[in-house]
């Protein structure tokens, strides 16, 4: 029982982070516990492999559309160098005005 809800959960969450063997190997899986028929797991790991790429390319959009916003939002562009003492500096404030925010 428990495999089948972590199952549940892989599929739901995460999909992006699992290769094509590592979804082919899931669902062989599931194919040997009766999950799902041998005739449907081929389409079946298909499906996820491409939900896993639809979820990459979301999240790689996420990540860039944040961090261009946070560039903007302590007035640097994309193309400007930071320093690694830049960076500090900027999570730094970052974690100060977070703290504020909390009190």
């Amino acid at each position: 029982m428990a495999n089948i809800i972590e199952d549940g959960i892989n599929f739901g969450m995460g999909l992006f982070a699992y290769s094509r063997e590592k979804i082919e190997e899931m669902v062989e899986k599931m194919v040997e516990k009766g999950e799902v028929q041998r005739k449907d797991a081929q389409s079946f790991a298909s499906d996820l492999v491409k939900k896993g790429e639809v979820q990459r390319k979301e999240l790689k959009q996420m990540i860039t559309s944040e961090v261009h916003d946070t560039l903007h939002d302590v007035g640097l562009t994309a193309d400007q160098h930071i320093t690694k003492d830049d960076l500090r500096a900027i999570i730094r404030e970052e974690i100060a005005a977070a703290k504020k925010e909390d009190k």
